[in-house]
């Protein structure tokens, strides 16, 4: 006769069932002990909405002096009136069966502020009926402190900087009515001068001053910027002087990803851009339409600022070294500052053509870096 395989005991198998064998007759008192050890205020709460247990750790978070006022007391009365309608619908949902949760402010019976986190459930007995709520409430208010804090500090940020940004526009308007004011009376002193040197030296200074103004007013477009796209304000502030030149521009950025530089110096490079875009022009002769291209590019880790015409080009014997300009002066000043040099070549459109080599400064730990671009070489 076969051996009979006798059939596993289902409680094996379930850790509840077995919990409970080995908590027989003492099931009462081992709930009571998980509750008062927690942390956190636990109470029992009747489907009417009375208070029949907070566990002993919840009377003192509640700096409750005898837990016997609260018993049978409603749990709605317990909260301040501007929440009782939240904690009516908490005891409603835990009524149909729901889990729900809410933040609120409540402070303690002596006072004290408190800022609660409260889950509702319900608690169904053995025939799977709902016989009342349990309701825990933990203290946040260390969270909610910092919170509030933290959101306080962002406000007075944000209103520093509204604040700075009106007094950035204000500057602005009045360092634009400054240059303004100031080109008016070189032209004025040199239209008096007109036929002698110091009358041409007048009007240059006057139109060096008019592309400062260009500069200004394309790199104020947005005061509350931190770094400044290169090749957005570069190509912006070439079309402005372009239209104030009367040139025929042609732009062509040649950058593996963005290039990002402070905005001291953005206007370093602008300036330079804007001394070889005159020094061009004048160069190309009164009477006709000089075609200008300014190329951005990267070489051996370097922004190349390359700006081209096609007026008669480089005079024979030309040695920059010996350039006596101003405008030479200023852009040889401001690459020595960055890092870089000038070279001059002769354009491929039959002119004159000047590479500018500049190193950006990366930028400020934590903000995205200037060029993410491999620096190894090019060329």
């Amino acid at each position: 006769m076969p051996n009979k395989i006798a059939p596993a005991d289902p409680r094996s198998a379930n850790p509840d069932l077995r919990a409970l064998d080995l908590l027989a007759g003492s099931e009462g008192a081992f709930a009571l002990s998980i509750l008062n050890s927690s942390p956190d205020c636990i109470k029992l709460i009747e489907l009417d909405g009375r208070v029949s247990f907070m566990n002993s750790n919840g009377v003192v978070a509640m700096e409750i002096d005898d837990a016997s006022t609260i018993e049978d007391r409603l749990w709605t009365s317990m909260w301040p009136e501007e929440q009782r309608s939240m904690v009516e619908s908490m005891i409603l949902a835990a009524r149909r069966g729901e889990i729900t949760t809410f933040e609120a402010y409540r402070p303690t019976f002596t006072g004290t502020p408190r800022w609660w986190h409260v889950t509702s459930a319900p608690v169904r007995g053995l025939s799977g009926q709902i016989e009342r709520i349990v309701s825990i409430s933990r203290d946040i208010t260390a969270t909610v402190t910092a919170r509030l804090r933290l959101q306080e500090e962002v406000a007075e940020k944000d209103a520093a900087l509204a604040r700075q940004k009106i007094l950035l526009g204000e500057i602005d308007h009045r360092v634009k009515n400054s240059f303004a004011a100031v080109i008016g009376l070189l032209r004025l002193q040199a239209r008096t001068h007109a036929g002698s040197d110091a009358g041409s030296l007048l009007a240059e200074a006057a139109s060096r001053i008019v592309t400062l103004a260009r500069v200004h007013e394309q790199l104020h477009l947005d005061p509350g910027a931190g770094r400044l796209e290169l090749s957005e304000y570069l190509s912006s502030l070439a079309k402005d002087l372009c239209g104030a030149l009367n040139c025929h521009l042609d732009i062509e950025v040649e950058l593996s990803g963005q290039v990002q530089s402070s905005p001291s110096q953005a206007a370093a490079i602008g300036q330079i851009l804007a001394e070889l875009m005159g020094n061009a022009v004048k160069h190309g002769g009164p009477d006709r339409q000089t075609r200008i291209v300014v190329r951005l590019s990267e070489r051996r880790g370097k922004l190349v600022l390359s700006v081209e015409d096609d007026g008669p080009g480089l005079p024979d014997g030309f040695d920059p070294a010996r350039s006596r300009g101003l405008g030479m002066q200023i852009c040889r000043i401001y690459s020595t500052e960055m890092g870089g040099d000038l070279n001059f070549r002769a354009s491929a459109l039959g002119g004159a053509a000047v590479d500018v080599s500049l190193v950006i400064e990366p930028p400020a730990p934590g903000t995205p870096a200037s060029m993410g671009t491999d620096p190894a070489p090019r060329d």
